[in-house]
C-alpha cells in the first residue's frame, strides 16, 4: 500500500454519517473544486479547497481541504483516494476534511475519456485497476466508480472539463432593453480576463464569505473562523455580528482603526472620503469589508464587498440595526464604541481625522440623548440581529440557491486579495416563463 498508513476504513459515502469524528478513506469522483486563498496583509496566506465529490452511492458530497498540495490535486474529473480525513458534522450537514495526516491519490483521469461515446474498453479498465498498488477493497470500490461515472455520463453537467477544447459559453437568458454603461459578461472566466478596468455586471453564485482577522493572533482555530458558512454551522458561536461591525465611514466603507478591522492593502486611515461631495467621513457603525467568493461553472472570484454594498447584499438592513438589536439581545448597552473587545483606538483614530482639519461627521448612534428612543424604536421594530442572520445563512446555502446579477468594477492594477473585483450592487433576477401563442 503506497503512502502513509490508513487510520480508518474505506467506506461508502452513503455511510459518512455514520462514521462522524472518525478518520476514513474516500475513493470518489471529483464533479468541482473551488479553491479559496487569502493573503494576510502581515504575512502568510489562508488557504482552502472545497471540492464536491460522488461515488456510487451517493452522487453529491462536500470535502473541505486544509492543504495547499491536496487542493491542487483535486481536479475536476479526476477519481481520487482521499485517505485518512476526518467526517464531520455541523448540525444536519455532514461533510469530510483533511486534517495533518491526509493525503491524496489520483487514480483514474480524465473525465472525457471516462464518458466517451464508446467508454473505455473493458481491458483499460482492468489493467489500470489490476496495476493499483492497492488490496481488493480499494479495486472492487474503484470499478464501482468508473462504471457509475460511466452510467450517469453527461448528467455530471458540473464538471470543469480540463482540455484544450473550448466550451461553449453560457447563453444569455436576459434581454438588453437599452444602452448600459457596464459591460455584460456571460461568465467568470470572462470576467477574470479583462485587461482594462471597467465596471461589469455577471452572473454568479454565492460560495464563501472571508472576514481576515488582522487584529489577532491566528491560531488552526482562528484561521477557520475567517471563514463565514464554517460558524454558521457551528452552535455557540454568536459573536459574528461583533466581528463583522466595526466604526467607520458609511459612504467609503473605510474602517477607523486599521488594526482592528480588513483593510485590504490598506496601511492608514483614508483622510478623505471619496464617496462623499465634500470628501467628509460620515462615522458610524458599518460592516467590515470582507471578501465574498462567488462562482459559476466556469470558475470562482473573490469581490470586495465595503459597507454600502455589503447593506444591499444583507437585504439593506444596515449595520447599526443589527449591532443595536444584537446588543440588545445579549443584554447589553448598545454602545457604538465598544463594537469590539480589542478595538481600543476607536477615538485616537477619529482624534487623527480631526487632527488634520476635517470634520467627523456626527453619529446619531453615538448621540447619548437619541439612545432611549433608539431603544424604543428597537423594542417596537423587528429583530434586524435576527433577520441578518437568517439572511447570511440563506446566502451561503451553497448549491441551493439561484445566480445573482451583480455589478462590480474591475480595476487591473490590484491584484485579487487587495480588491480587484470590488461589488458595487447586486439583483435577483427574475426570469419570465414564455407563453406559446395559440
Amino acid at each position: 500500500m503506497a503512502g502513509m498508513g490508513w487510520y480508518g476504513p474505506l467506506i461508502d459515502l452513503s455511510a459518512a454519517s455514520s462514521h462522524v469524528g472518525d478518520y476514513v478513506q474516500l475513493l470518489v469522483f471529483v464533479h468541482k473544486s473551488i479553491p479559496i486563498q487569502y493573503k494576510l496583509p502581515k504575512g502568510g496566506a489562508v488557504i482552502r479547497t472545497d471540492i464536491q465529490v460522488g461515488d456510487d452511492t451517493r452522487p453529491f458530497f462536500s470535502v473541505s481541504l486544509w492543504q495547499k498540495q491536496m487542493g491542487l490535486m483535486a481536479i475536476s474529473g479526476n477519481i481520487i483516494l482521499l485517505q485518512n480525513v476526518r467526517i464531520t458534522r455541523f448540525k444536519d450537514f455532514v461533510e469530510a476534511r483533511s486534517v495533518q495526516c491526509s493525503s491524496l491519490l489520483c487514480l483514474a483521469h480524465p473525465y472525457e475519456s471516462i464518458i466517451s461515446k464508446a467508454g473505455w474498453p473493458v481491458t483499460s479498465v482492468d489493467d489500470l485497476i489490476r496495476d493499483l498498488q492497492f488490496g481488493r477493497p480499494v479495486k472492487e470500490k474503484l470499478r464501482k466508480v468508473i462504471e457509475w461515472v460511466q452510467q450517469a455520463g453527461s448528467t455530471l453537467h458540473d464538471i470543469h472539463l480540463h482540455s484544450h477544447q473550448q466550451k461553449r459559453p453560457p447563453l444569455k437568458n436576459w434581454k438588453v432593453h437599452e444602452e448600459r454603461t457596464s459591460r455584460d459578461c456571460l461568465s467568470l472566466s470572462e470576467v477574470s480576463r479583462l485587461t482594462n478596468s471597467c465596471k461589469v455586471t455577471f452572473y454568479a453564485s454565492v460560495g464563501e464569505i472571508f472576514l481576515p482577522f488582522t487584529w489577532r493572533t491566528h491560531g488552526e482555530s482562528e484561521k477557520e473562523r475567517m471563514f463565514i458558512s464554517q460558524r454558521l454551522s457551528k452552535s455557540g458561536d454568536d459573536n459574528l455580528a461583533a466581528d463583522l461591525i466595526c466604526n467607520g465611514c458609511q459612504l467609503c466603507g473605510s474602517p477607523l482603526d486599521m488594526e482592528s478591522g480588513s483593510t485590504f492593502g490598506q496601511t492608514a486611515v483614508p483622510l478623505y472620503c471619496k464617496k462623499s461631495s465634500d470628501h467628509l467621513h460620515v462615522v458610524n457603525l458599518i460592516y467590515q469589508p470582507f471578501m465574498l467568493y462567488v462562482w459559476d461553472e466556469t470558475g470562482y472570484i473573490s469581490l470586495l464587498v465595503k459597507n454600502k454594498s455589503a447593506e444591499v447584499l444583507f437585504g439593506n438592513i444596515t449595520a447599526q440595526k443589527v449591532y443595536f438589536c444584537y446588543k440588545q439581545k445579549h443584554g447589553e448597552n448598545p454602545d457604538p464604541k465598544s463594537v469590539q473587545e480589542d478595538n481600543h483606538s476607536d477615538k485616537d483614530s477619529a482624534a487623527h481625522l480631526k487632527a488634520s482639519g476635517k470634520r467627523v461627521a456626527d453619529s446619531p448612534c453615538a448621540d447619548e440623548r437619541v439612545e432611549p428612543n433608539k431603544r424604543q424604536q428597537c423594542e417596537q421594530h423587528p429583530d434586524f440581529y435576527l433577520i441578518w442572520l437568517i439572511m447570511v445563512k440563506m446566502l451561503l446555502q451553497q448549491g441551493k440557491n439561484s445566480p445573482l446579477k451583480f455589478e462590480a468594477t474591475v480595476d487591473v492594477q490590484l491584484d485579487g486579495e487587495n480588491g480587484r473585483f470590488e461589488m458595487e450592487s447586486l439583483s435577483i433576477p427574475c426570469f419570465r416563463p414564455q407563453v406559446s401563442s395559440v
